[in-house]
């Protein structure tokens, strides 16, 4: 018997429990190593907790998923709302730079930096919605879409906490003469 479509199951499920019990096509998770449950699993809930949250799991598992994350990289693109303007009004792009979507490359590059800024500095993450911020990231290029505020606080946070993570262990490998104490 062969199955015919359906979800493809991630291997991160590998490390959770599923419940069988499946609601609108999504099931429950709970971790093997901690018991962390959540009603709906999502991947990349689940792969960031495994990579930089779980304190039970293994450190091969955890180090994998780290991987993993650094590695991935984030196709993400927000469509911009349109606006509804006269035909004969003028628009902006008229006087300035293009409104075009700016390429996947650099976009990507302006996320990056954006969750560095946004991380170092401490802002709260629903600032990136706010009107007057989106203003001025259209203002320094209109081409940039910013992402949403859960995709700035979740995904992109996770691949850079993975990032830094990773960094830290590569740099304790190299390290010689290393001494650490736990008290």
């Amino acid at each position: 018997m062969t199955k015919t479509g359906g979800a493809k199951f991630d291997e991160v499920w590998k490390y959770f429990i599923q419940d069988n019990d499946q609601r609108n096509g999504h099931y429950s998770a709970t971790c093997y190593h901690c018991d962390t449950t959540w009603t709906r699993g999502k991947l990349t809930v689940m792969k960031a907790h495994l990579a930089n949250i779980c304190k039970s799991c293994p450190e091969d598992i955890s180090k994998y998923w780290r991987d993993k994350l650094a590695e991935q990289t984030i196709n993400y693109t927000r469509t911009s709302k349109q606006s509804n303007l006269p035909h004969n009004q003028a628009t902006i792009t008229q006087h300035f730079s293009s409104n075009q979507p700016l390429p996947l490359q650099v976009n990507s590059r302006l996320n990056k930096s954006l969750i560095k800024m946004w991380i170092i500095t401490g802002v709260p993450f629903e600032i990136i919605e706010n009107p007057f911020t989106i203003d001025f990231l259209k203002e320094l290029n209109l081409g940039y879409a910013p992402p949403s505020r859960t995709t700035l606080s979740g995904r992109f946070l996770d691949k850079e906490v993975a990032r830094v993570n990773k960094y830290i262990d590569q740099e304790l490998e190299n390290a010689e003469n290393l001494t650490l104490d736990k008290y």
